[in-house]
Parts: structure tokens; C-alpha cells; sequence
């Protein structure tokens, strides 16, 4: 069996189920946010009512109400925390939750608030469009993630048919004209490799990501998309491994 028949890295392949896979989960958050900011547009304000007291605040409230805590938490419950993947992925508490997409000071406004005033309801619309317009520009960098994976498969795809047709030459009686072609074919597929090493390279230093405030432990796209992979940075090792197979030709 020749070089180009054997196997190939493959590492590409996991990280393209990986990246669809967070495109979607991505996608029905967007949507989760979008119906958790719907109903909150449907809700009608009202003004401040409180009574100070020397114990604190009475929120008036009948037994057979809602506090505007509670209400808020069943619908984000009933929307946000709802996506099938949640558990898996954040496996939080509303409050935890609520305080890295919304921010702790909302958390404390609606826990505080003895109605839903007109600036609980703005400060909400504007956190879950917030989170939504996030989630828009990280479905953005997924997909020009993917397209790097589908990119460099072709890359190598082509890289490997080069290769299969160095191992239909034999190289006795071969020309000293072909012998230069060979050598001028390894020294550019050489290059495409390292080409892509250092391009790759760049784009893991430039990439940030901002899908919510959980991701911060994570310095870059990849250590996010691929930690449970084979390896962390699948472009580079795949290019890495072809440099090796490209160097027992030369």
C-alpha cells in the first residue's frame, strides 16, 4: 500500500460535526431569546407601588399573585432553558444563568421590584436583544470556521491525488527533466502546507469569541469548539501530519 492510499489524518471530519453541531445549538438559543423577548414585549408596564417600611418593602402582593421574579423566571424557563441542549452544555440555575446573559444588576432589579415598570421591561428587552445580536455574530465565525474546515479538505484532498501520482512513477529510468518536476511539485506542496500552518496560526490569535459570559475561560475559538477532540487544533495537525508524509517523497 502507497502513502496516498494509507490513511490520512482525518481530523477535519470531527471538527466539521463539531462546528454543525454548535451552529445548531447557537441557532435555537438565538430563537430561545427571540421568544423570551416576545413575551416580555407583550407585557403591560405599570407604575412603581411599594410601601417603605421599618422592615423593609411590602410588595402588596394577594396571595394568588405572581411576583414579577417569579413570572419572569417561568418564562425563561419555558424558553431560554428549555433548548434540549441546555442541560448538557450549562446545567445552571436561573440565577446563575440570568446573571452571565443578562448581567447581576438585572438580577437584583427584578428580584427587587414590586411591579413590572417600564424600565424592568426596557432593561430586558435590550439584554435579551443583546444576547441574540452575540449569538448573530458567533453563528457568523462558525461559519466561516466551517468554511476553513471545507477548505482545507479540499487542500488536502489535493495534496493526496498529487501524491498518488508520484506513486504510479517509477523513479528508475525517470528523466532529469521529471525528477526536477517531482522535486518542484514536493518543494510546492511544501510550501501549501506551511502556507496554511502559519495562516491558521494567525486566525487562533485573532479569533475571540462572545457567546456569553461562561466562555471566558476559553483563549480561543478552537480550545471552545474543540476540546473534546482528538486535538485541539485540527488545520494544524492535519497539515503537520502531511508535511511528514510530503517529507518521505523528498
Amino acid at each position: 500500500m502507497t502513502l496516498a492510499q494509507g490513511p490520512w489524518p482525518t481530523y477535519t471530519d470531527a471538527a466539521l460535526d463539531s462546528v454543525r453541531q454548535e451552529r445548531r445549538e447557537v441557532e435555537r438559543e438565538c430563537q430561545a431569546f427571540k421568544r423570551f423577548r416576545q413575551r416580555i414585549q407583550t407585557v403591560e408596564t405599570q407604575t412603581l407601588r411599594f410601601e417603605r417600611s421599618v422592615v423593609g418593602v411590602n410588595q402588596n402582593l394577594t396571595p394568588e399573585e405572581k411576583s414579577v421574579r417569579d413570572t419572569i423566571e417561568l418564562w425563561y424557563h419555558d424558553t431560554v432553558m428549555a433548548v434540549d441542549h441546555y442541560g448538557d452544555v450549562y446545567g445552571d440555575s436561573f440565577e446563575a444563568s440570568l446573571s452571565a446573559e443578562f448581567g447581576v444588576d438585572v438580577l437584583v432589579l427584578i428580584s427587587e421590584a414590586t411591579t413590572f415598570s417600564p424600565l424592568i421591561k426596557q432593561r430586558l428587552l435590550e439584554a435579551a436583544q443583546q444576547c441574540i445580536d452575540n449569538r448573530r455574530v458567533f453563528l457568523e465565525t462558525l461559519e466561516d470556521e466551517f468554511n476553513t474546515l471545507k477548505d482545507a479538505q479540499s487542500t488536502v484532498q489535493e495534496i493526496r491525488e498529487a501524491i498518488a501520482e508520484f506513486d504510479s512513477t517509477e523513479l528508475q529510468g525517470i528523466s532529469d527533466t521529471e525528477l526536477t518536476d517531482r522535486y518542484e511539485t514536493l518543494h510546492t506542496l511544501n510550501d501549501e502546507c506551511k502556507s496554511w500552518i502559519q495562516q491558521r496560526q494567525e486566525e487562533i490569535h485573532a479569533h475571540r469569541i462572545d457567546r456569553s459570559a461562561d466562555v471566558d475561560a476559553y483563549t480561543d475559538l478552537c480550545s471552545y469548539l474543540y476540546e473534546d477532540l482528538e486535538v485541539d487544533y485540527p488545520v494544524l495537525a492535519t497539515f503537520v501530519d502531511i508535511l511528514e508524509i510530503i517529507s518521505q517523497y523528498e
